[in-house]
């Protein structure tokens, strides 16, 4: 909000708060108008240029109401795994400060295994999720560390709609390359932390995807297998421009915010050009 205030503040800007956008009207490859509910009125603003930024769910599913037929529209939904560890310590407390990971550990992100499997990278937490130890004196002596490990994305994961026009997911399971990834950083974990002097490390949680869903309208060079190109335009509707992470391809194994915005800065950037 502090940022983007002159934006926000600018003569030629509304923003509709509390409403829903139904469908984008598409005539001859243009996108013509967008229509919303609010309040329980209709509404149609006419459009040169429309900016679709929802997320890896409602955007595919915005497409999908409003005639799009791409038959990738709503595939390769993905996400990374998430697993959560915690490395009890002898006699080193952990906790201080003010930042929820105080490192991030990239020694198994990269290199020749990811061939075979995924890369994972490490952040050491700042907060006790499960609990302090128990002993007297020890409460502090313990790690808690989160793997995110790359997946590999796969077709079947989909979203639909259903028969009341909702946003229906289908995630029915996680790749093997993945998976395999969380394998490979647990039995490589110890040798990570061998710095430390680790008592023993307990496996609390893994998660086949996390918070950051991707993928549904991916990019790419080829309109029979993406649905934007690099720029994040529609590759037919030319001044339909998609942004945020629905459009990745892949995922990584860290968190897309970054990503997501420094893509969407570049199809403002081409755009301009």
């Amino acid at each position: 909000m502090n940022s983007m205030q002159h934006v926000i503040e600018h003569d030629d800007l509304d923003i509709c708060v509390d409403s829903k956008v139904v469908f984008v009207d598409v005539q001859n490859s243009s996108a013509r108008a967008v229509h919303f509910v609010n309040a329980g009125r209709e509404y149609s603003v006419k459009a040169d240029l429309v900016v679709l930024g929802a997320n890896g769910i409602q955007s595919p599913a915005l497409l999908l109401q409003s005639g799009f037929d791409h038959p990738l529209i709503g595939k390769y939904l993905h996400e990374k795994i998430e697993c959560t560890v915690e490395a009890y310590l002898d006699g080193v407390d952990n906790f201080g400060g003010s930042t929820i990971t105080t490192c991030m550990n990239v020694s198994l992100l990269d290199g020749e295994h990811r061939r075979e499997y995924g890369g994972a990278l490490l952040f050491f937490e700042n907060n006790w999720i499960y609990g302090l130890r128990p002993e007297y004196g020890r409460w502090r002596q313990i790690l808690p560390i989160t793997i995110n490990v790359e997946p590999l994305p796969q077709a079947e994961s989909t979203v639909t709609l259903s028969a009341n026009g909702q946003p229906h997911v289908s995630f029915p399971r996680q790749s093997e390359y993945g998976l395999q990834g969380v394998k490979a950083a647990l039995d490589r974990l110890p040798e990570v932390l061998r710095p430390l002097p680790v008592e023993r490390i307990e496996v609390r949680q893994i998660d086949q995807i996390s918070v950051h869903l991707q993928g549904t309208l991916r990019m790419g060079s080829d309109p029979l297998e993406s649905v934007v190109d690099a720029g994040q335009v529609h590759h037919k509707v030319r001044n339909l421009v998609v942004v945020g992470s629905s459009v990745f391809p892949t995922a990584g194994s860290g968190p897309p915010s970054l990503t997501v915005a420094a893509l969407s800065l570049r199809a403002a950037r081409m755009l301009l050009d």
